[in-house]
């Protein structure tokens, strides 16, 4: 797509917004605000009496006539998902509600814009306002801080860490920098997003603030003349205007540069054409008061900047604090500015936020900001509550602006809608920003239907469960168009954690229905891939067909291959590989080895390729006689022209060999070796209880005969020859001579051998001898890749043999092993490949998904992560809900000497409950077991490096950082300090014991 043609010639001027994301009063998201701006609702709170006690408010202020009980409150700010941003329960406790906000409000953003997860150059611009949770609660705890506690107080509770600590929670590496404006924080931060992206700075940015005072269920004490409502009702350019209140709320919203959102099939929900800052300077009456010729010259600078005139402005998102001096000198700001471009009066609507959410402080520009984007995209302006009459001090009829009172539709005539957004600080920093209604983004050509691949991940199996529900909710209403843009956005746009589902399909109700009755599985953290590829036998017609269109990599493969055998077969074996007619003459054909062989290594060469090409890397493979030569290629020891040569003289030579017979035996193979015949040999090893038979036809009927005597169940294989017995002594020595001629180079990737079940270390033309003529040792080469790390295995090739193989030695029927080509009747072998890629992806395999998707596909909204919030909270003038340990009286005074003494009857303290205790010193107050892991818990180095100091003065034991790091799981942290121990603890009954301590 071309974004230049789209936007027109200013498109390098111009910054998308393409994530919105923020929690107000009275709701939780985007959606449910605007839904209360079109409804006209006023979403501040009156408290009751017995709310006003339960807050602490002092009786001499709530029983003052003065007293307003009114204000915006946030719902669940002492509730946080601490475990999905790595934070430890105590460290979440310790950590400023308004930062907590911004880092789940960062979340949300990222995912609404399709980037969840981004790791690169992403900037982070944002700032808070003031914290009274560190005023009122932290520093108010009548246990706390503790020295332990210093550090990550600090760091929970500047405000220069509120954009730093977003940052490097979710991995960006653009600039990140905390904003400090006061009541413009956070359109300050847009501005500076919006020069940073410009810049080239980074490729997409986080802007906005945060904004809640405690205790919250409070409200205020009426001043006349002061900046507060007397009646806890805001009204922006009413005739009763006398004040604003206080409200809470968080918001970001995501920017990216136009032209690069529109290339790379983002949502754009509106332009951000232009923006300034300046400050009043001296210009004023005072440092709180406001200034005119400050705001008129700022919104000046945004028009120039976006370079349109103030008469295509048709609705201002104004400051509206809605006080007497306030309102008036806002117009008569706005009013200058635009008499720079026009005489025009009565145009443009003008409105303002705070009289339905209240004063939002650092979170209220990024909010008006984001009220104007959703009016110029859906074309609607929100109506002006609590104005009945507009001030009639101000000469509207004068100026450009009329107060919009009723909800009015807004039609793009004669250019794209824009709007205006103003926040002016206390102390003077102005900020404007100018935005304009997107161009409508071409709809993609109608595609042909097929399956398409969802993928969802959490960090906990009910955070799991709760996503695949939101996804079913909102299939409800999807069609079949948006089914592969919704698997598009889940693949690319999504961060990815340990619980995963995955579903596969092109209907939307079906898979709504699949993620319903969909389990999520947690995935291995380093598991071990392993490609398996089959042998002869694998192969029928056909076997390509089903994948050849869908896969450009496969698809190239193929044709490089058929191509260059075409001339040695006298056959282009496309001819066989993507045939769907079922013609007999052509299974016939294929059925011949010298076809079979060099057909079966193309279809599992072009497969093993395509899955290199989606960032699936195999640390291990393993092929079953001919499978092993694909394998080889893979790991790049021969050349893949070299390969197809060697398997095409390899089928040929087998294939003029004398007739034979081989037999499927379930049977272990000493059990097998006493009852064979002579001139039949084992020809594999496939499992602990299957084994192949091979030699002549009437010797291996004997066999079949004394077998079922036996009560051994033997199955004849589809076969002309017999292949890895002394039948092929014939061609070895021509074949020997043809792989003489192949330079072989040592395997990048380990390659489990068929002659010894080992890795192999170097091929040559002996050890492929030796290979087409003794016994397929495949067993073997399993048991040893199953011995590995989490193994996960797939089957890269037609079929599902060496998965039942494979099952069949494994004792764990959880073994995540998947056939790529099953070949099951009336299952679409897309659909099938894709269902295994989501299977081995949710066992923890790692998909490229920009590889996987081609980069085809549109970034659309869907639901939010569902966060699974705890409670994490030090209460106001009250001891935490999670007790720390007592501190210690002196620097080098042991812990344990504090403690109360030991009751009758109680049990004496042993190394390990010690140890929990400093756990959840640091930690919070959380069950602590004994395969408990201190990272996984919230633990950092820093935390760390406090756990190795307690432990030196709990136990007289010195241990390295490097230890705890190699050893973070409770069991082995208390075999370490038994281990290392200098002290003699005497437990109650008199006898020397090393793991309990004496009263």
């Amino acid at each position: 797509m071309n974004s230049a043609t789209i936007m027109g010639s200013d498109v390098d001027a111009a910054v998308a917004v393409i994530g919105l994301a923020g929690r107000f009063p009275g709701s939780d998201c985007i959606d449910q605000m605007w839904s209360n701006l079109l409804a006209g609702e006023e979403s501040l709170t009156r408290f009751s009496t017995e709310q006003l006690i339960a807050a602490g408010v002092p009786a001499e202020d709530y029983e003052s006539p003065d007293y307003v009980p009114v204000r915006g409150v946030l719902s669940d700010v002492d509730l946080f998902d601490a475990a999905l941003f790595g934070y430890s329960a105590r460290e979440a406790q310790l950590t400023d509600p308004q930062q907590r906000l911004l880092l789940e409000c960062a979340w949300q953003a990222l995912d609404a814009a399709g980037y969840g997860g981004f790791q690169g150059r992403g900037g982070v611009f944002a700032g808070t306002g003031m914290n009274s949770y560190l005023l009122h609660h932290l520093l108010a705890d009548p246990h706390g801080p503790k020295d332990t506690d210093l550090l990550q107080l600090m760091l929970g509770n500047e405000k220069d860490h509120a954009a730093t600590r977003i940052a490097y929670k979710l991995g960006l590496r653009g600039p990140a920098v905390a904003v400090q404006t006061a009541c413009s924080t956070s359109l300050v931060a847009v501005h500076l997003a919006r020069q940073s992206l410009l810049m080239g700075e980074c490729d997409i940015a986080l802007a906005g603030g945060a904004s809640v005072q405690f205790p919250q269920h409070s409200g205020y004490v009426y001043s006349r003349n002061g900046i507060l409502s007397p009646d806890g009702h805001c009204r922006p350019f009413d005739r009763d205007a006398r004040g604003t209140v206080v409200g809470h709320g968080a918001a970001l919203v995501v920017l990216k540069r136009a032209r690069d959102a529109y290339a790379d099939g983002d949502t754009v929900h509106a332009l951000i054409r232009g923006s300034a800052i300046n400050n009043d300077g001296g210009r004023k009456a005072g440092y709180t008061a406001p200034s005119a010729e400050g705001q008129a010259e700022v919104i000046g600078a945004a028009l120039r900047s976006a370079g349109v005139a103030a008469d295509t402005i048709g609705y201002v998102e104004a400051h509206g604090t809605g006080t007497e001096i306030g309102d008036g000198i806002e117009i008569s700001g706005l009013t200058e500015a635009y008499r720079d471009y026009t005489d025009k009066t009565g145009f443009c609507a003008i409105g303002s936020l705070k009289a339905n959410l209240g004063h939002l402080d650092a979170a209220a520009g990024v909010t008006g900001l984001i009220k104007a984007v959703l009016a110029v995209r859906e074309g609607t302006i929100p109506p002006a509550v609590n104005c009945p009459e507009p001030n009639p001090e101000i000469d509207w009829a004068s100026t450009p602006f009329f107060v919009n009172t009723g909800t009015r539709t807004w039609l793009a005539e004669g250019g794209p809608r824009r709007a205006g957004v103003s926040a002016f600080g206390i102390g003077g920093t102005n900020a404007h920003v100018i935005v304009e209604q997107a161009p409508a983004q071409p709809v993609p050509p109608a595609q042909r239907s097929r399956p398409s691949l969802m993928v969802l991940s959490a960090r906990d199996p009910q955070a799991a469960r709760a996503s695949a529900d939101l996804l079913a909710q909102s299939l409800d209403t999807a069609v079949a168009a948006d089914v592969p843009d919704i698997a598009y956005t889940l693949q690319v746009g999504r961060a990815t954690n340990n619980w995963r589902t995955a579903v596969v399909g092109g209907d939307p109700h079906a898979l709504r229905d699949q993620l319903r009755s969909a389990l999520p599985r947690r995935a291995y953290r380093a598991g071990t891939l392993g490609f398996m590829f089959p042998g002869q036998g694998a192969q029928r017609l056909g076997m390509a067909s089903g994948l050849y269109d869908e896969l450009p990599r496969f698809r190239a493969v193929v044709d490089e291959c058929s191509e260059h055998l075409a001339g040695q077969l006298g056959i282009d074996l496309r001819t066989l590989l993507l045939d769907t007619t079922g013609d007999t003459g052509l299974e016939k054909t294929l059925r011949r080895t010298r076809l079979a062989q060099p057909a079966l290594f193309v279809t599992e060469y072009a497969l093993a390729s395509q899955l290199l090409d989606w960032g699936m890397r195999p640390r291990v493979l393993i092929g079953h006689s001919l499978g092993e030569y694909t394998a080889a290629c893979v790991a790049q020891a021969l050349s893949l022209p070299d390969a197809l040569d060697l398997v095409a003289v390899r089928g040929r030579l087998m294939d003029g060999a004398p007739p034979g017979a081989m037999l499927a035996v379930h049977a272990a193979g000493d059990k097998v070796e006493p009852l064979l015949p002579e001139g039949v040999s084992i020809a594999a090893c496939n499992a602990p209880e299957a084994v192949v038979v091979s030699g002549p036809c009437e010797a291996v009927e004997q066999f079949a005969e004394t077998a079922a005597k036996r009560g051994i169940f033997v199955r004849p294989l589809r076969v002309s020859h017999g292949f890895h017995s002394v039948l092929m002594d014939s061609v070895l020595d021509e074949f020997r001579d043809h792989a003489s001629a192949v330079r072989y180079r040592r395997p990048r990737l380990r390659v489990m051998s068929n002659l010894t079940g080992e890795p192999v270390r170097a091929y040559s033309a002996e050890y492929w001898t030796r290979h087409l003529r003794e016994p397929v040792g495949f067993s073997a080469g399993l048991a040893r890749v199953l011995d590995m790390a989490d193994p996960m295995l797939v089957e890269v090739g037609p079929g599902r043999t060496l998965t039942s193989f494979a099952r069949s030695h494994e004792r764990d029927a959880a073994l995540p092993c998947q056939p790529m080509m099953p070949g099951t009747e009336g299952t679409d072998p897309y659909t099938a490949l894709l269902a295994a890629v989501g299977a081995l992806w949710t066992a923890g395999t790692e998909v490229d998904w920009t590889a996987f998707s081609g980069g085809q596909g549109r970034r659309i909204v869907l639901p939010p992560y569902p966060f699974q919030r705890r409670r994490h909270w030090v209460e106001r003038s009250a001891p935490a809900r999670a007790e720390p340990l007592p501190a210690s009286k002196t620097a080098t005074e042991p812990v344990a000497q504090q403690q109360e003494p030991r009751r009758e009857g109680q049990e004496p303290a042993t190394v390990e409950s010690r140890l929990q205790a400093i756990w959840k010193q640091l930690l919070g107050d959380q069950p602590i077991s004994d395969d408990a892991d201190f990272f996984g818990l919230g633990g950092d180095s820093l935390l760390a490096v406090r756990l190795l100091s307690l432990i030196r003065r709990e136990f007289n034991v010195t241990l390295n950082l490097d230890t705890v790091l190699e050893h973070p799981v409770l069991a082995a942290q208390v075999a370490l300090v038994r281990e290392r121990s200098t002290e003699s603890f005497t437990p109650a009954n008199g006898h020397a014991g090393e793991d309990t301590i004496a009263p």
